[in-house]
């Protein structure tokens, strides 16, 4: 009973981060020339880090997605289920800064993780991108702005889910931004 209480606080903790979000200077950036301007950066070219360079599939325990010009990936961690079994949270660091990653929290609704499930999509997710030295939440989503997550398959024996996500997700000056091409590969369990 102590371990089902600590995972729902452990969830509804994420839950509170991933739609409570505030204004704060970005500080953080990953790769590239130094941006002075933080107001008002140089468009920027395509970057890739050197770790993502093919990156761009789903494999177990990774994430990806590209967000304007960019290309992000990084490794998945921790991946919690509610008891439930109707939604879960996944998270972990970016392969190219140690010091910035990803969460994304999904409920599935009216759907439980308790049998093979097939192209399930579902508006019910929060996102977002941290930075934990300053510590800032770079992207991030805004609970009335639909962020869409699909679940490509479940396989309930391996508890593997393989999925895709996508959808407007908010900088710190308040600016809008896309997340596209979004990719993951989690066991669930």
């Amino acid at each position: 009973m102590p371990e089902k209480i600590l995972h729902i606080l452990a969830v509804s903790l994420l839950l509170l981060l991933i739609f409570n979000s505030g204004c704060a200077k970005e500080y953080s950036y990953e790769g590239g020339n130094v941006i002075t301007d933080t107001v008002n950066p140089p468009n920027p070219v395509a970057w890739v880090c050197p770790d993502c360079i093919g990156k761009d599939t789903q494999i177990e325990s990774k994430w990806s997605f590209h967000n304007d010009n960019f290309f992000y990936c990084g490794t998945i961690d921790t991946a919690i289920v509610n008891p439930e079994r109707t939604g879960f949270t996944f998270f972990g660091p970016s392969s190219c800064s140690i010091d910035s990653g990803m969460v994304i929290t999904v409920y599935l609704d009216g759907y439980v993780l308790n049998k093979d499930i097939n192209n399930i999509t579902t508006q019910k997710a929060g996102f977002y991108y941290y930075d934990n030295v300053t510590p800032t939440i770079m992207l991030i989503t805004r609970q009335a702005i639909p962020f869409t997550v699909t679940i490509d398959s479940y396989i309930h024996q391996t508890r593997m889910a393989t999925g895709t996500f996508g959808g407007t997700v908010y900088r710190t000056n308040g600016a809008s931004s896309y997340i596209s091409s979004g990719k993951f590969k989690v066991k669930l369990i």
